[in-house]
């Protein structure tokens, strides 16, 4: 009844909403202002002026409609004959506050976006328990007020430049997000509010590129795993297990990336997971990886971070490896793998798991997904018991204009082990949740 009551509010914006029509044309892709691509940076398209690619805005026809249903005109509708569930209507580029500036000329950038919304569990327990960045059960959040600052280092394949990044959160993920394998009073580790909200500096790094080659050195996310903080680069509003308790946020140290043909490098230092730049458990790690096209359809990613991660963990291994397969062109299957362990140290234990993600896109602001996980944990030294947790997600992406993006979902997690029971305050073993948000970008 709680799942009801939660989600009738954003059905019946949404049934207003949808009187209006659709956005930017194209397949699902999240709308995304942080980091280039890999190799972006060092071999990105030919510029035509000293900093970046001009941009076009001009209204064009929304390709909401397949061929079949093709526009008659920009703004009227599908063609006569056809079945649509939304006319079709002309877009633009996203609004900006650079573009509203009219500072797009410039060779730096900034902007941003806010999230909130909220998530509850059939329990009407006031925890969702172990469910990734979701913990907070019956209340609505506001999730990340984000901006950022930075010059993008591109030299168009040919030459050098230089750039820098500078990341700023707050809301109920700033907590999550700070360099909290950091000394308690270090770097952005206390910036705690009242209640379940915080800061931090996900990144902060210089960078300096030469042709192909592009080295970040500060802090920055990481090259691990297939979802990211940012809410705007990931399909779903919560998270998997392996994102969540399996892999780091960020690191700081040195990081090159090289991109030659279609293939991308990456190999650097690091100071562990999740530290400012104080190194206070005095952890030294190795961050590599490569990407590699195997078909026009198939993208496999594998990265790995290993190395001596303090005098109480001893040393890690941890990867990744992902493989991004374009069933048609709507339909997206992503495989994920995680693999890690500590020996050594005081600390020895082992953690995996695997994730199935379908993406399924209806039309240019349409998108639906499942994701299907499980993920194991030797000794509860992640998620506090040992054991498997699995868990089954679906959720629809609605983008109604080219800046807001609209994500309910429905999640149902079960766990098998021998520990405390993680869901409804340590009585339950499995847990129907649900929750959705808005996302603006400006």
């Amino acid at each position: 009844m709680r799942l009801v009551q939660w989600f009738s509010l954003p059905a019946a914006i949404l049934a207003y909403c949808c009187t209006g029509a659709f956005g930017e044309s194209g397949s699902y892709l999240p709308i995304s202002y942080a980091a280039p691509e890999p190799a972006a940076a060092a071999s990105g398209p030919a510029v035509d002026d000293e900093c970046y690619p001009a941009r076009t805005k001009s209204a064009t026809c929304d390709a909401g409609c397949s061929s079949s249903r093709a526009c008659s005109d920009c703004g009227s509708g599908c063609g006569s004959g056809s079945l649509c569930l939304f006319p079709c209507r002309c877009t633009d580029d996203p609004w900006t506050l650079q573009s509203y500036l009219n500072d797009e000329s410039s060779c730096y950038r900034y902007g941003g976006w806010v999230s909130a919304g909220g998530y509850v569990n059939a329990h009407g327990a006031d925890n969702n328990g172990p469910i990734g960045f979701r913990e907070v059960g019956d209340e609505f959040t506001v999730d990340q007020v984000w901006g950022f600052f930075e010059r993008r280092a591109n030299t168009g394949g040919y030459g050098w430049d230089w750039g820098f990044r500078s990341d700023f959160v707050f809301g109920v993920d700033g907590p999550d997000t700070q360099a909290f394998f950091s000394h308690p009073n270090a770097y952005d580790n206390s910036w705690d509010a009242s209640g379940y909200y915080g800061s931090a500096l996900p990144q902060l790094y210089a960078e300096l590129a030469v042709n192909n080659l592009s080295v970040k050195m500060g802090h920055f996310f990481t090259i691990l795993g297939y979802e990211r903080v940012p809410v705007i680069d990931n399909f779903f509003y919560s998270h998997s297990y392996c994102h969540a308790f399996g892999e780091p946020y960020t690191h700081t140290g040195v990081l090159a990336e090289y991109a030659w043909n279609d293939l991308t490098f990456w190999g650097g230092w690091t100071q562990g997971w999740d530290t400012g730049f104080d190194n206070y458990l005095g952890m030294n790690t190795f961050l590599g990886g490569i990407r590699a096209p195997l078909t026009d359809a198939i993208t496999l990613t594998w990265a790995l971070n290993a190395g001596d991660f303090g005098a109480r963990d001893g040393d890690i291994y941890m990867q990744s490896v992902i493989a991004d397969v374009l069933l048609t062109n709507k339909l997206t299957y992503v495989f994920q793998t995680d693999w890690g362990g500590n020996s050594g140290g005081a600390v020895v234990n082992q953690w995996y798991g695997i994730n199935n993600y379908l993406l399924y896109t209806i039309n240019p602001c349409w998108a639906t997904g499942l994701r299907f996980e499980w993920y194991h944990d030797d000794d509860g030294t992640h998620l506090l018991e040992a054991g498997d947790y699995y868990a089954v997600t679906c959720g629809v992406n609605w983008k109604p204009r080219p800046n807001v993006r609209f994500r309910p979902e429905l999640r149902y997690d079960w766990y098998r082990g021998a520990g405390a029971l993680p869901f409804d305050a340590g009585q339950e073993d499995e847990q129907l949740s649900g929750g959705f948000d808005l996302i603006v970008t400006f």
